[in-house]
């Protein structure tokens, strides 16, 4: 077995299933499966137990998803690792085709990672397809062009090189991880939506404390690492960060900090349109789950 999946879960056992059933389903069958229940009081084991090549490691007490997955790794035999969230599924070829694409550059790439739809709590849903190949840390810096962790296959020596999901962080983990690995390694793609995410009313991405607490610890390690680079890079960088912290406070209800770190995301880089649209909707307290912005959210995220 050449690649481990890693899937961290916490309570909702259904969900599970229908994550391991799409492992199961999946054309290329050189795998195997790590579960690392996060200390759940539902019965995993039951759910598990029913899937060959699929064992359970048990947390003790609930440390968070990253720290699952860390758990998961050490946990791994595989020289690839593959993360999916369990409540997230994947279309059968997905594996196959990203084991393909590192086969054919083993040696070059560190990381490969597919589209994905995202399946919304209101009813709507929106593809992202991937967009940046190669030598991509400058552009990582700037946003997350890798995002979700579900969609992403690494070499286990890379992982194993710069670390793994950074529990000190309350949110972004991924997102710092890529940002570790983009920064030493090629990533490349497979150009495709291979994973369906499902949003769930207890998310990590529903938790606005915690993602504005993330958001402004990533966004120090990032002015760290931009520090030398050129005015104009530095500049656009910083203003997505500030777009990204100002619309998380406006989800969460404070149109003054959001106002403030949007103006800010204008200031630094005046020609971004999304950070306009987003300043417009704090400061006049629009209903971004409205009719109209229901239809045009997926454009100012």
């Amino acid at each position: 077995m050449d690649t481990t999946i890693v899937i961290p879960v916490y309570e909702q056992p259904e969900l599970l299933r229908d994550a391991l059933e799409s492992v199961f389903q999946q054309t290329y069958d050189q795998f195997e499966v790590v579960v690392v229940d996060d200390n759940s009081s539902a019965d995993i084991d039951a759910v598990v137990s029913k899937f060959s090549n699929a064992r359970l490691v048990s947390h003790e007490k609930n440390l968070g998803a990253g720290a699952a997955r860390n758990t998961g790794v050490k946990a791994a035999c595989g020289t690839f690792l593959a993360f999916l969230d369990a409540d997230d599924t994947w279309k059968e070829t997905k594996l196959e085709k990203q084991r393909r694409v590192f086969g054919e550059r083993c040696d070059e790439i560190g990381l490969v990672y597919t589209g994905f739809v995202q399946y919304e709590l209101d009813g709507t849903e929106w593809e992202r397809y991937p967009e940046a190949r190669g030598n991509i840390y400058v552009d990582e810096l700037e946003r997350d062009r890798v995002h979700p962790t579900s969609t992403v296959m690494v070499r286990r020596d890379v992982l194993e090189e710069v670390g793994g999901f950074d529990t000190d962080l309350p949110s972004r983990q991924d997102y710092d991880l890529w940002l570790r690995i983009t920064e030493h390694y090629e990533v490349d793609y497979v150009d495709e939506v291979l994973v369906d995410k499902r949003e769930q009313p207890n998310s990590i991405s529903k938790d606005f404390d915690s993602r504005i607490e993330g958001d402004l610890a990533v966004f120090e390690k990032v002015k760290e690492r931009a520090a030398d680079l050129g005015f104009g890079t530095r500049s656009r960088i910083y203003s997505y960060h500030h777009h990204v912290i100002g619309r998380d406070y406006e989800s969460n209800g404070n149109r003054w900090k959001a106002l403030k770190h949007l103006g800010l995301a204008i200031v630094r880089y005046p020609v971004r349109p999304i950070s306009y649209a987003m300043f417009i909707i704090a400061l006049f307290g629009v209903n971004r789950d409205g009719p109209l912005l229901t239809f045009v959210k997926q454009f100012i995220r």
